[in-house]
């Protein structure tokens, strides 16, 4: 996907890293943001891409997999912006079967989802890539999560690529973690720096844009005879460099120096004088009307909302909305009839959902937190910018209370069934029984904590109206491998396999890092430490 290529050169600059410390170390504790969460940006289209190859049993199931997705980002304190193609996406794409992402078929139950789930949307001027390129480079999100290599030719800063394994370019280089072992918690992280900075690379965003001109990619077949290795090291001597500042300079300039610049290439093809080169490339050389100016203005000046303005203005993420339990079981009773009756979303719910759901509570609480702590400084003369994990007493407390879980996950609706009020006395986490520093999240220290789930079960209950009939009590016990996992895909259990015993839903376990129960609930910590 992207530029043809350009995945193998960059390969050796990625880094594997744990997306669990990212999104808490990166996100939380340091707060760049101020929203206790770390910034990242997703291509609609490309989920749309995923989803059409995901298995076609039953109802709905590419939605299906994209709600499992959507779960699962839910489980890390991300703030999570998907963005849409807009109308003014070049026409010169090549390859784009899928259409614009957003008049694709899914568009508008996919939007549902995604608002239901307490995230946000939004459409691009032009292509969704390129949007989040500029985002990215103007410091609204601080990373883009893709497996198309462009937002990097676009201007990306920081792009953490797809981790499942099961993406044909993560076979070759799959993330590993510290033993260096495949590691599904892991992903490949390639930034501007590393990529520019890489003895073996060398490459400017001006380089890029020459590599995938000449290379080819999803606007143009490329130069023939120039694969990657060529275009690498031409990008490598500095032509990208010149040839982009020259045109940023005006069509006049550009005109005058366009053939100088040519006649130097195709010397470097010729005699290869920098050793840049694989060898000496006598067949291969630029022609006279070579660069296409509509191509090389695409890569140069994508379109993006904001460019009259100072680039930030009405584009940073709003993070006003909440998960809804409520309206995301009437989600499922309404689009997944194979297990839409009450018990099995509520067993699905206990399985996949309530991770995400005490996160989200837990970045609400910080939040609390860092407010309490902001007015104190304020009061004191202090800095207001926290920057840091806070350490607050117990006696300052946000913990998790049942008034806040009813705030975070059951936002106001009018079609919607709402609790009551409900007293404090019963808190969403209980208590610390464990503690652990594993691979998977490059030995940061997490807590394994027990969670009471009534409160989250009541919520969703609320949104669950018995469109479906519950099947017969032999029933819910039998075939319990033919439900899709949490990636939307049916399970390979054995039927002969004996049923598992009922679960407990009243209480679940769950790791949270260290960082986090110190700031939300620090009496829970001083009584296990």
């Amino acid at each position: 996907m992207g530029v043809q290529g350009l995945w193998e050169v960059l390969g050796p600059a990625g880094q594997s890293i744990s997306l669990i410390k990212i999104a808490v170390v990166d996100g939380f504790e340091n707060n760049i943001s101020g929203r206790r969460a770390y910034r990242i940006g997703i291509d609609a289209s490309i989920w749309y891409q995923h989803a059409e190859h995901s298995t076609k049993e039953g109802a709905n199931p590419e939605l299906r997999l994209l709600f499992f997705r959507l779960a699962k980002l839910t489980r890390l304190p991300w703030l999570v912006l998907f963005v849409f193609d807009g109308r003014e996406r070049p026409k010169v794409k090549r390859g784009s079967r899928m259409g614009k992402s957003g008049s694709h078929n899914l568009t508008q139950k996919f939007k549902s989802m995604i608002e239901c789930f307490g995230m946000e949307w939004r459409m691009a001027r032009g292509e969704a890539e390129a949007e989040l390129a500029c985002l990215n480079a103007r410091g609204i999100i601080d990373a883009i999560i893709t497996d198309d290599v462009d937002a990097l030719v676009f201007g990306a800063k920081t792009l953490i690529k797809n981790p499942s394994l099961a993406l044909t370019g993560n076979r070759k280089n799959p993330a590993t973690d510290a033993s260096g072992n495949k590691n599904e918690h892991h992903a490949m992280v390639f930034t501007s720096d590393r990529i520019g900075g890489h003895p073996s690379i060398g490459l400017t965003r001006s380089g890029l844009i020459l590599f995938a001109m000449l290379s080819g990619g999803d606007y143009d077949k490329g130069v023939k005879g120039m694969g990657p290795k060529i275009a690498l090291g031409l990008a490598r001597c500095g032509f990208g460099d010149r040839l982009v500042a020259a045109y940023r300079q005006g069509e006049a300039h550009f005109r005058t120096f366009l053939p100088q610049w040519r006649t130097a290439v195709n010397t470097e093809l010729l005699t290869n004088s920098t050793g840049l080169l694989p060898h000496r490339c006598p067949g291969s050389t630029l022609q006279s009307n070579w660069p296409d100016v509509v191509l090389l203005d695409a890569y140069v000046n994508p379109v993006c909302s904001g460019e009259n303005n100072d680039g930030t203005v009405g584009l940073a993420l709003r993070d006003r909305t909440d998960m809804s339990l409520p309206r995301l079981a009437k989600f499922c009773e309404d689009h997944f009839d194979e297990w839409g009756h009450r018990s099995r979303i509520l067993e699905r719910f206990h399985n996949f959902m309530w991770d995400g759901a005490v996160f989200q509570v837990l970045r609400r609480a910080a939040l609390e937190a860092d407010e309490k702590e902001r007015e104190k400084r304020g009061r004191e003369g202090g800095s207001l910018n926290i920057t840091e994990p806070l350490r607050p007493t117990s006696a300052d407390e946000i913990g998790t209370t049942a008034s806040l879980v009813q705030r975070c996950l059951n936002p106001p609706k009018k079609d919607l069934q709402e609790d009551p009020n409900i007293p404090d006395t019963h808190p969403l986490i209980e208590s610390i029984v464990g503690r652990r520093q594993h691979l998977q999240t490059d030995k940061i220290l997490e807590y394994r904590v027990v969670i009471r789930c009534q409160q989250l079960e009541d919520l969703a209950r609320n949104g669950i109206v018995g469109k479906h009939p519950e099947p017969p009590a032999s029933g819910l016990a039998q075939n319990p491998h033919n439900l899709p996992d949490e990636d939307g895909v049916y399970g390979t259990g054995s039927p002969k396999k004996k049923a598992a015993k009922p679960i407990d839903r009243s209480m679940k376990r769950m790791w949270i890092a260290a960082s986090i129960m110190r700031q939300v609930h620090p009496r829970l910590v001083e009584q296990f430490e």
